[in-house]
């Protein structure tokens, strides 16, 4: 990664937002020092600031990233696929040398995508965790089809304009004792605006997606996985996390009570991240 800061016109420091950072970093924000150096990324219409919480504490050099069509990156093109994800994860492996990393959602199935595929990137890991995973190999019908309805309700919104609309499909889809609080609601309304005013729309097809397409091969990692979910969250359903959890030989699943690991139960999960990097 390069360590130089951008100068203005005139030669003096132009001071980096370290949430968005630019070209120049290659969309990397690198935090504390030494080994090992750990990846985290975050999920669709998510960013930086989202997986700091996830990286605090943590021993070594925490590199986050903000992928295509978020943080102010460019999107990578239309119509996103796992592929995509795990190309740009590929790249943010390589440039920081990791050899541990965490995925949120979206940046889960991606991580999922390189172990299975055996990409390069994936053979020097050492430790996975994999957060609130979405997709494995396959959903079952019910969930399938309402992925898909899902799916047709963001660009039906986008299509007539309706932000409010938007954002009550969004909060609908969180735990019930989430959906009311006033971080999440923000939080929402950030995502609505994304959706609306940035190239993140791009990604709008990815919930129907198929993380993998050879979940046999995930038994060959040697490496330490953690899968952490929770309970009653409709866009990341307990069963995608136990795959997950029985695909990879060296795996440790933890559920938590609904809506904890963005809300309720911070410091809970900021024990179990850094019992299994750290530990």
């Amino acid at each position: 990664m390069s360590s130089s800061e951008p100068v203005s016109a005139q030669g003096t420091p132009v001071r980096r937002d370290p949430n968005r950072p630019g070209p120049d970093t290659h969309y990397l924000s690198s935090f504390g020092s030494g080994d090992p150096v750990t990846v985290f990324a975050h999920g669709f219409s998510g960013a930086i600031r989202d997986t700091r919480p996830f990286a605090s504490g943590i021993a070594g050099t925490r590199v986050l990233v903000n992928l295509g069509g978020h943080g102010g990156r460019p999107s990578p093109g239309p119509d996103w696929t796992y592929t995509t994800v795990a190309t740009q994860l590929a790249d943010a492996l390589e440039r920081s040398r990791a050899t541990r990393a965490l995925g949120v959602s979206m940046s889960a199935g991606g991580l999922a995508r390189l172990v299975t595929d055996r990409h390069p990137s994936a053979g020097s890991l050492e430790r996975i965790a994999f957060v609130l995973p979405a997709s494995w190999a396959g959903f079952p019908a019910q969930d399938a089809e309402r992925n898909a309805a899902y799916t047709r309700t963001v660009r039906a919104r986008l299509a007539a304009g309706d932000r409010e609309g938007l954002l009550a499909d969004l909060l609908a889809r969180e735990p019930a004792n989430v959906a009311e609080l006033p971080p999440a609601v923000s939080w929402a309304r950030a995502k609505v605006d994304a959706l609306f005013d940035t190239d993140m729309v791009d990604g709008a097809g990815l919930s129907e997606c198929v993380a993998v397409e050879d979940p046999a091969a995930a038994a060959d990692f040697a490496g330490e996985v953690l899968v952490l979910t929770q309970e009653d969250d409709a866009a990341h359903p307990v069963e995608i996390a136990r795959a997950y959890a029985s695909a990879f030989a060296n795996a440790h699943l933890e559920v938590l009570p609904a809506g904890s690991i963005l809300w309720h139960g911070r410091s809970r999960v900021r024990e179990i991240l850094t019992a299994f990097f750290d530990g």
